[in-house]
């Protein structure tokens, strides 16, 4: 094999360990999929996923980085900018209510994910936390807080407001279940306005 196949292949390789991880962590929870799962389901040997990502601890690293990386990224492009609180929330929440469609799985893990035994992931995920809290404290809850008076701190608001946000795809296969098509019926334009409503004016 040519030395460019060979590393073709090794990027497809670790591309399909990458893709499996997230279908099953998403589906089945992290603790609960096994190394042979993983293997067999990405058609690759155990030691290719230690080659690329060390152990399956980091592997889950890897796609938690992927994921919050681009979470921030949003955040980062759309609120720190000029313009007043509505349009720069209602520009964060449209962009973020796509990129969680467009990563439900990844969105799965990333938010329902919590090894509450291990530390090490706790800890992970509190250092994207951090600068996510950061930039919503800045950029929404002083301004807001400066607008009406109402303080809410952003450890409170950054949470509630991601979660709100992934509702929508973390329930739809159980909205679907209590009326079909229900989970399609509100567009993401119409999804987006009423979030904005909700944390800016009240149900």
């Amino acid at each position: 094999m040519k030395k460019t196949d060979k590393k073709q292949h090794a990027i497809e390789s670790r591309e399909r360990i990458l893709q499996a991880a997230i279908m099953l962590f998403s589906r089945h929870g992290f603790a609960e999929t096994g190394m042979r799962e993983l293997v067999a389901e990405a058609d690759v040997n155990l030691s290719m996923v230690n080659y690329f990502f060390g152990s399956k601890k980091g592997l889950l690293k890897e796609i938690l980085d992927a994921f919050f990386s681009g979470y921030l990224a949003i955040a980062r492009d759309t609120l720190v900018t000029d313009g007043d609180l509505q349009v720069k929330l209602e520009r964060f929440i449209g962009n973020a209510v796509r990129y969680f469609d467009a990563n439900r799985e990844a969105l799965v893990i990333a938010i329902s994910e919590l090894p509450h035994d291990d530390p090490e992931i706790l800890e992970y995920k509190a250092g994207w936390a951090r600068q996510m809290v950061e930039i919503i404290n800045h950029e929404i809850c002083l301004p807001l807080a400066a607008e009406s008076g109402r303080a809410i701190p952003p450890t409170c608001f950054a949470p509630m407001l991601t979660t709100i946000m992934a509702s929508r795809f973390l329930f739809a296969p159980v909205m679907e279940k209590v009326e079909a098509g229900s989970s399609t019926t509100v567009t993401m334009g119409d999804y987006t306005k009423t979030i904005v409503r909700i944390f800016l004016q009240g149900i």
